[in-house]
């Protein structure tokens, strides 16, 4: 529960500190003395929007601080822990919030510094704020449907359900992205296909260009090689005046002279070794000379494979060897294609298996949804008939629409107040008043089975008075049994219905205007009450009735 919210230089607020207890509180006060400033700071708690003009005038900057009590509080305290935000009590939780006059704010969770985010989501678990404009809320489909499921307590398959359209919608987009992707393929998938055909008419063959400008030179200079070989292979053979013949002719000598001194030997085995390898090179070129021969038709086919090696060379800028490589990155691009086909044709399976997942968990949630429909219906036209329309009908139309995050239903609330008529939306057949009775219905239906413990409702009960008013503070304050109600209110029969009051005064003081807070005693309540019954002129009448008021509706 909240415990204590102190405010300083807020608004027209110096400082104000409410201390507050379990059940119905009520905060009333005069128009324009500021009762909603306390639901305004607890905005900020809850991690609204900072604005430098809240800042008081003449004030550096404003501090809010909220203090919760977390016994009964197992979800935030869990959040809590899962931060690292525990206090040295583990069950106390404190929340400050700082705006300076140039519109800085920063937040703290039992004094660490924390983000927007973090805020939101611990205050989340801690606090619901409702106020006028949930009537308004209440005419739109989706925030009809949350009242619904929060009914009936359908938070877990909800939360399945959710989760299965996440994964769905998720492996949809995946397949139209690919689907996509495919589509801007075609035409570069269909280039790639007539480029492999045309390299493969060349089929490159890694080292063959290097090879055939070889064979091009030889067969291109047969002639010269033929004369030229055969030259060098008379040098060397030549009986008379040959290179081998004198090499013969120098073994000779030097065999003689080793005779004479050894260490001439290894000098004769070099020579000797020499011979050898010259003797060799003479047979390759008497076998390289036979070889030669001249082939026009061999030479014309190497020319024009050059050419088409050069000619799609340049058409794809890269040096004539390198085509094999060009050729091979082609088809390994092909595949690319291939794996997006099949990899569509995986993800169509799986997000058809994930839309029947999805469909049949819907599909429970909405049976649920059905049954839970007929309770909430009876129960919202019970309060509606101790709300002074003794003859109105509540329905829910369900309607079957496409997959989205909260299953497959669209509803709709419809309602009548008249005998005899059939309920139609509520657009169409409530008036305000009527409106603003329907929300307090569900509201007080529906707040205690929402995780926050604390709820706030800033004049809700706007439209109404009388019995009806009456009935209004006797659901709050049945609501306040449960969970803890803070109620900013007007109506004097609201205000008796609390436990706990507090009055909320303006004064003019130096030509300085502030607004203050004060927890009101037993004939404080009779005296506010009565200001309430009566105007500004409390008379003893007034009074009287104020006490017979607040006996009342306590009493309830």
């Amino acid at each position: 529960m909240l415990e204590s919210l102190t405010i300083e230089n807020y608004a027209v607020v110096k400082k104000a500190t409410l201390n507050l207890h379990k059940g119905m509180s009520a905060i009333t006060g005069e128009t324009g003395a500021g009762k909603s400033i306390s639901v305004d700071a607890l905005e900020l708690i809850m991690g609204g929007r900072a604005d430098s003009r809240s800042v008081r005038n003449g004030a550096e900057n404003t501090s809010i601080c909220a203090t919760f009590d977390l016994s009964d509080s197992p979800i935030a305290l869990a959040l809590l822990k899962e931060y690292d935000l525990l206090s040295d009590d583990n069950e106390l939780c404190i929340i400050r919030r700082t705006i300076t006059k140039d519109g800085r704010s920063r937040a703290f969770v039992n004094d660490r510094n924390v983000n927007t985010n973090t805020l939101k989501s611990l205050t989340s678990r801690l606090l619901n704020i409702h106020g006028q404009h949930d009537g308004q809320l209440l005419l739109k489909s989706e925030h009809q449907i949350e009242y619904l499921d929060a009914f009936g307590e359908l938070g877990d398959i909800l939360s399945d359900v959710q989760s299965l359209y996440y994964t769905y919608s998720k492996g949809r987009e995946e397949l139209t992205r690919l689907a996509d992707r495919q589509k801007d393929m075609v035409a570069e998938y269909k280039l790639t296909l007539y480029q492999i055909a045309e390299l493969n008419k060349l089929a490159p063959k890694e080292g063959e260009f290097a090879e055939l400008s070889n064979e091009y030179d030889r067969l291109s200079n047969v002639q010269a090689l033929l004369g030229g070989s055969l030259a060098a292979g008379s040098q060397l053979t030549n009986d008379e005046e040959g290179i081998l013949t004198g090499i013969n002719n120098l073994l000779n000598s030097l065999g003689n002279l080793a005779k004479l001194d050894k260490s001439l030997l290894n000098i004769c085995q070099s020579v000797e070794n020499a011979h050898i390898l010259l003797d060799d090179a003479a047979s390759e070129l008497n076998h390289y000379s036979s070889t030669l021969e001249a082939d026009p038709e061999r030479l014309n086919f190497i020319n024009e494979r050059m050419a088409l090696y050069n000619d799609l060379g340049h058409k794809y800028n890269t040096e004539p060897g390198n085509l094999h490589k060009i050729l091979d990155e082609l088809q390994h691009k092909t595949t690319e294609f291939t794996s997006i086909k099949d990899e569509i044709e995986t993800r169509t399976a799986e997000v058809r298996n994930a839309k029947n997942a999805f469909m049949s968990k819907a599909k429970e949630l909405s049976d649920k949804r059905k049954e839970v429909a007929v309770d909430f219906s009876s129960k919202i036209a019970g309060m509606l008939h101790e709300l002074s329309m003794p003859h109105a009908m509540f329905e829910i139309d369900f309607q079957e629409v496409a997959p989205h995050s909260n299953g497959i239903d669209s509803i709709e609330f419809k309602f009548n107040a008249n005998a005899g008529m059939t309920p139609d939306l509520i657009s169409r057949t409530a008036s305000g008043g009527e409106i603003s009775r329907i929300a307090l219905a569900i509201l007080v239906l529906t707040a205690n089975k929402i995780s926050a413990p604390t709820l706030i409702f800033d004049e809700i009960d706007t439209g109404i008075s009388g019995f009806t008013a009456a009935t209004t503070g006797k659901l709050l304050r049945r609501l306040g049994a449960s969970s803890q109600v803070i109620t900013v209110t007007h109506l004097p029969q609201v205000a008796a219905s609390a436990h706990n009051q507090y009055e909320v005064l303006k004064s003019d003081d130096n030509n300085e205007t502030s607004t203050s807070i004060h927890e009101l005693d037993s004939e404080g309540r009779i005296r506010e009450i009565a200001r309430l019954l009566g105007g500004a002129n409390i008379t003893d009448s007034a009074l009287a009735n104020a006490r017979e008021l607040l006996n009342t509706q306590t009493a309830a």
